[in-house]
């Protein structure tokens, strides 16, 4: 199926946290007459909508995820790593019109590129790209938690939550940590 003339939506979740993968996703609907109501930034939605919302737009477009994990990230940095999970995530079977990536992701692709400030909030593509990206990390984030439940990583995800950091205090970094955050107490 082509889709010249349509744009694919880019965005990560987890460039922030001191725990875990960055994940970028990339989302190319087949059909926009049919988009499903209530895909919007996926911070703003529920855990249990954005798994269903995650589960239709598998369905109804192309989507493409690029994970880099904390040991990737400690080597080449956060932007680095967040460029290289978005070239991942590229779908290479797909030529587009243009790609619309939220805040300063950046890849090197010969279609045109745009990046837009809030793009979450502005563009469906963009938004639904949100919506896989976080519903990706939080399931990855919540299964490292059954492998070492001290951190609490099904709750705060990674993030340096109060909780989370006095778990490190308690019992250290592990291979999950970003070493590049000098965690160290």
């Amino acid at each position: 199926m082509s889709t010249q003339n349509y744009a694919c939506g880019f965005d990560e979740v987890g460039r922030g946290a001191i725990a875990g993968p960055v994940v970028v996703a990339s989302v190319i609907f087949y059909n926009y007459s049919n988009i499903p109501y209530g895909i919007k930034d996926s911070k703003k939605i529920s855990a249990s909508k954005r798994l269903i919302l995650f589960k239709i737009i598998k369905r109804i477009a192309s989507v493409g995820l690029g994970i880099v994990m904390p040991n990737i990230i400690d080597k080449i940095g956060i932007s680095k790593a967040t460029n290289l999970a978005a070239q991942q995530s590229i779908p290479q079977h797909l030529r587009v019109k243009k790609n619309l990536l939220d805040g300063n992701i950046k890849i090197t692709t010969n279609t045109n590129i745009e990046n837009i400030i809030k793009g979450d909030e502005n563009y469906v593509s963009i938004a639904a790209a949100s919506i896989i990206a976080k519903v990706t990390r939080d399931k990855i984030m919540v299964n490292k938690n059954k492998e070492n439940n001290k951190y609490k990583w099904d709750k705060n995800k990674g993030y340096g939550t109060k909780d989370h950091l006095l778990a490190i205090k308690n019992y250290g970094i592990t291979n999950f940590h970003r070493k590049s955050f000098n965690l160290h107490f």
